[in-house]
């Protein structure tokens, strides 16, 4: 049931809502992590100073060799959890009718059809990053009309750095949300075109940003790199601002409400995925960064002393007839009598690399980031219990993500299923891939969600392995009975529709079959198997017309004196004259 009687807040209250948002404690030390996991990341000289500190004044700092484990942990984390998890619609007991299983069924493909217009896949692929990088994911619910003007539930999803959230109830989800973005001039234009003389209006002084509460935009810097965002500096500073009342966006420079959406749904017109955590929102790699920094410092002081090893300097005890001591091939010094030529020894501390060694199993045990995840064969400091030890944190690690990205999109599922039913009154078609198979029909929100808005996320079997993994795991389950064929093929990326796929395995059983038959009975002599065994050898790909042919029973040929024999019977047979009346048939009575 939708939100009723809220009223629509002013434009002072939204501002001041957004400002306790953006600038409260917890908003504001989480944006300075965001900022340096954002520099990291990024990799090049600000991700080096971002690590190292300012120290380091050389525009070649993106050349020294400090290796990014945090973007290798992300990404491989990443990888393991941006599947996205099928979708089930459960019916109230076994017992229902075959029609609540239909109509189940069909919400299922509804909702699958959600996910492929707004490419949820793509989607989640990036949130897979954004939740261990910074902590968590938001996604805005609203409404989207296709090129023949069906309307349709969305969800968007927006980016971390430029998301903040307010207090997290006791269910770990928090009312309002405020986003501060940068948004290309004419594209805002388009969208409110009865605003375009105030959004087309460029800055007298760029190096100014003139708001009507310059507190908020000029504390966090909204000129970011993004989809939708300006990336040339020429960009307008909005604010979205989400609550049970409704969605608002706002022009701090004018003062100007652009939009107010109501509120429809029964909840808040948002979907927040949080990373599990002790108290404050942070990613799972925060608590690494002082590891990888002192990673990075041993690194370059290796660099440093393999490099003075190699290029040492050259003393000289006495004079030199040439004047200059030369050096490399074909070089000739002439030195007077009494003159010495010395290098120093440079003996590398090899507690430098064991330090490295430590610091590394270290790091990777608190990411938990096993190093066969780097496709390579573990180190000496790496025993088999510890690596044991490191896969299996991993594991319980990934497991933890699944349970938030199922929960949170079960919570997608249960907002799009109530806006669709209160946008769309009519029937409307659909169409997407389900359990490799596509489908494409019409529905009607009304009577075939009918209040029905609950569903669950279920991961497969295999959900995460890759691709050899999954067929050597998925092969052991098949044979020690776990798991069918079915539930293997459908785990396997690439069979696209397993129905087919199942039907042509058959098709081939069955050729197979008959195949050794006519084998078997052209060795026993049969003349017509082994011509079919020749034809099948000159042309393979007609075997199945082959075997067809051979084995379908052809009527006897018959000569043209049994043709007239045959005949001459049935016209004996027949009787003459007109056929009886009704009477004669009838005995005479």
């Amino acid at each position: 049931m939708a939100i009723e009687k809220i009223g629509k807040k002013t434009y002072d209250e939204i501002i001041t809502a957004a400002q306790e948002l953006v600038l409260g404690n917890a908003n504001v030390d989480n944006y300075d992590n965001k900022l340096r996991i954002r520099a990291i990341l990024d990799g090049g000289t600000d991700g080096i100073h971002a690590l190292l500190g300012n120290t380091l004044d050389t525009a070649d700092a993106d050349l020294l060799p400090t290796p990014n484990l945090l973007q290798s942990g992300i990404d491989r984390l990443a990888q393991k959890i941006s599947g996205v998890p099928q979708v089930r619609v459960d019916v109230a007991n076994q017992n229902d009718s075959d029609r609540a299983l239909k109509r189940a069924e069909k919400i299922e493909r509804i909702v699958q059809s959600y996910d492929e217009k707004q490419e949820l896949s793509s989607q989640l692929a990036q949130a897979a990053r954004w939740l261990p990088g910074y902590g968590f994911a938001v996604w805005i619910i609203t409404v989207k009309t296709d090129r023949n003007g069906f309307q349709y539930p969305c969800a968007e999803l927006r980016d971390p750095y430029e998301t903040y959230v307010g207090n997290l109830g006791p269910d770990q989800q928090p009312t309002e949300v405020a986003i501060l973005r940068s948004v290309p001039r004419t594209k805002l234009a388009q969208i409110y075109p009865e605003y375009a003389s105030k959004i087309l209006q460029k800055d007298k002084n760029k190096n100014k940003n003139p708001t009507a509460n310059p507190t908020i935009l000029n504390t966090v810097n909204t000129n970011n790199d993004g989809a939708w965002e300006s990336n040339n500096g020429e960009g307008v500073s909005i604010i979205e601002y989400y609550d049970i009342g409704g969605t608002y966006i706002i022009h701090p420079k004018s003062r100007t409400i652009f939009d107010f959406i109501p509120n429809i749904l029964s909840t808040v017109p948002f979907v927040f995925m949080k990373r599990f955590s002790f108290n404050e929102l942070k990613g799972q790699y925060d608590h690494v960064i002082g590891l990888m920094a002192m990673m990075a410092k041993i690194n370059i002081m290796s660099a440093i002393a393999m490099e003075d090893a190699v290029f040492t300097e050259t003393n000289i005890s006495g004079e030199l007839e040439s004047g200059q001591y030369r050096k490399g091939r074909y070089a000739i010094n002439y030195l007077s009598p009494g003159t010495q030529v010395t290098k120093p020894i440079n003996n590398m501390p090899y507690q430098l690399f064991q330090q490295v060694d430590r610091l590394e199993r270290q790091l990777r045990m608190v990411g938990g980031y096993p190093v066969t995840d780097d496709s390579q064969s573990p180190n000496s400091f790496v025993t088999g219990a510890g690596l044991s030890e490191l896969n299996t944190s991993m594991s319980l690690m990934i497991n933890e993500y699944r349970e938030v990205i199922r929960t949170g999109l079960a919570k997608m599922d249960n907002k799009r299923l109530e806006l669709d039913e209160i946008i769309s009154k009519d029937s409307k078609p659909m169409a997407g891939f389900i359990n490799g198979s596509a489908f494409s029909e019409n529905y009607k929100p009304a009577s075939d969600i009918a209040g029905n808005h609950r569903t669950r996320r279920i991961y497969g079997v295999m959900a995460g392995f890759d691709e050899p993994q999954k067929i050597v795991t998925g092969l052991q389950l098949v044979q020690a009975g776990v798991i069918d064929v079915e539930t293997l093929q459908d785990n396997i990326d690439g069979l696209e529709n397993v129905t087919k796929v199942q039907e042509r395995i058959r098709k081939n059983k069955a050729e197979q079959v008959l195949f050794d038959s006519v084998l078997g009975r052209s060795a026993e002599g049969d003349p017509q198997a082994t011509m079919a065994i020749i034809a099948i050898y000159e042309d393979p790909k007609s075997m199945t017309d082959i075997l067809k042919k051979f084995y379908t029973p052809e009527d006897p040929e018959v000569s043209p004196e049994e043709m007239a024999m045959m005949q001459a019977a049935q016209q004996q047979q027949m009787p003459q004259g007109p056929p009886p009346s009704v009477l004669e048939a009838l005995g005479g009575m």
